[in-house]
Parts: C-alpha cells; structure tokens; sequence
C-alpha cells in the first residue's frame, strides 16, 4: 500500500526546490547525536515558506541527539474523513524525498494496547499535518544515512481521554516491541483573524502580534510543565484555536511514562513574518521534550 502526497507542490516545493528549501533550513546542522535523551517533538504544520524553519528546529535537535528506529506522528484530522483515531497501518508513504515505510509491527500493536484507536488508511488520504513532517524525518534520516520508519496517526477526537489512552498505548507497545521511538505532534498554534473567524481582540501592529504571542505562550508554558490538563483548560478558558492539542498531549502523556523531565522551546515565530498581513495570522512553535 502507498499513501501518495496530496499536498507536494502547494504546502511544500517538489523536485530539487525541496532539496535545497530543506538544505537551507539545515544548513547549522550539527554532528549526529546517540546519547537519546529526547522522548517528543512539537513542530508545525504550515506551509514551509511560514513554518517551515520552525519545523526543522525540532528536527535538528533530534537529528543532534541521536536517531530513533521510528517516529510516530500525530497530526489533527482537518478533512474529518476515516476515523476519529486514526492509525496508518502498513505499506509506504512516498514524497518528493522519496519512500519511507509504515512501522506496521509497532501501528498494530498500538491499536492492540489503546481502547479508542482503529487501523485506517482513509483518514489519512488527505491530510497534510502529517505528510509535510515526512520530508523532514527522510532528509535527517538521509543525512544519518539511517533508514527509520514512521507511524502516522490523525485525530479526530481530541482531548483528555483520547491523549492519556493514545499516550500510554503508545509507550506500551513501544515497550512490548524493545522499540526505540520519538513521537511528534504535529500542531499550529492560535489561528487569529476573520479569515479564521476569530477576533478574541482586536489591536494594531506590534500590540496585536504581542497579544497572540502571549496567548500562544499561556498554553506553551503548560506543555513545558508536561500539563496537558493545564494546557486543555487554558484551551478552553479562551477559546484558543491551537489545532492540533490533542498530539501535544499524548506527546506529554507518552514523555511522562517515559521519564522525561524536561521540555524546551526551540523557535517561535507566526505567520505575519512572511506574509506581512493581519487578515490571518498563525503562530508556530518548536518544542522537545528529554529526560534528564
């Protein structure tokens, strides 16, 4: 089975561009890590000309601390076809990088530990959250000269209890299996604007972008205290339109059995950096979580 790009050519470059918009990105890379302290990710989902530095913030770091055998995406289902929990499960996802395959072992085996998520190819037809985090796990895993595979899951459902079944059946199977895994959730942050149908406030130029970064950074500081019941109630306290909290918190959820105590922004920045408008403005962050 191959899972195709749907977004190649709009969210991300094809051809050589990829190659050298990521080699531009990359271009401070450091040595390849193996100490493996870093258990998850948080990186964006935008287009790469906005987010797209952002992202690679969080590969880097990963890349310098050493690869796993398989990383497992969790993106939010914008489409809201296929199920509510998602897990692709078997075969290759193929992008202009080239073909990287589906852990099917560990994708079965963490449907066999969670109450809630089903083996599905449909939910994931369409979706670009976690199709434009591929290119960047292939380049690194490239550079390593180091296959990896992945294990994509989208959510439909997102909340408390989707996160702490999700969270604890992937660090069982991934215990089941002596599997060596990173998880990444795949969000942006607040989408602010009446392109979005969302003005919590209304302010100008640097006050405006001050607001958002500072609501951004009400639900950030709860991911870096690894408070995902935190960040839902900030969440939901202000309406924030954050896309994907769902994998931030099974992130948090899988981090925490695995015994990380740390967790760090690497990069932040919104959409207004690129783009110069105030119609619509998304905010992007970089964030990994280690033990100690």
């Amino acid at each position: 089975m191959i899972r195709y790009p749907a977004v190649a050519g709009s969210f991300y470059p094809v051809g050589s561009e990829l190659k050298l918009m990521l080699d531009e990105f990359f271009s401070d890379l450091g040595e390849l890590g193996e100490e493996r302290k870093i258990t998850a990710g948080v990186a964006p989902h935008a287009g790469y000309i906005f987010s797209g530095y952002t992202a690679s913030r969080t590969y880097k770091a990963i890349y310098e601390d050493g690869l796993p055998e398989t990383f497992v995406i969790i993106g939010p289902n914008h489409t809201g076809i296929g199920s509510p929990v998602a897990i692709y499960p078997d075969g290759i996802w193929r992008t202009p990088m080239g073909d990287i395959g589906v852990d099917e072992e560990l994708a079965k085996a963490i449907a066999k530990h969670s109450n809630l998520a089903d083996l599905d190819e449909l939910a994931h037809k369409y979706e670009h959250s976690l199709e434009v985090q591929v290119p960047f796990i292939q380049y690194i895993s490239q550079k390593a000269g180091k296959e990896v595979r992945i294990v994509p899951i989208t959510l439909g459902l997102q909340d408390e209890e989707v996160a702490e079944d999700l969270g604890r059946a992937i660090f069982e199977a991934s215990h089941e299996l002596g599997r060596d895994i990173v998880v990444i959730a795949s969000t942006d942050m607040m989408h602010y604007g009446y392109a979005y149908g969302y003005v919590p406030f209304r302010a100008r130029g640097d006050d405006l972008l001050g607001r958002i970064k500072e609501w951004d950074f009400r639900v950030i500081q709860k991911i870096l205290e690894f408070d995902y019941k935190g960040m839902f109630d900030e969440i939901r306290k202000m309406d924030h339109t954050m896309c994907g909290p769902g994998g931030v918190a099974t992130a948090i959820v899988f981090s925490r059995l695995s015994g990380a105590v740390e967790a760090e922004v690497l990069h932040y920045t919104t959409s207004f950096e690129v783009s110069r408008s105030t119609d619509a403005i998304v905010g992007y962050v970089s964030i990994v979580m280690r033990k100690a």
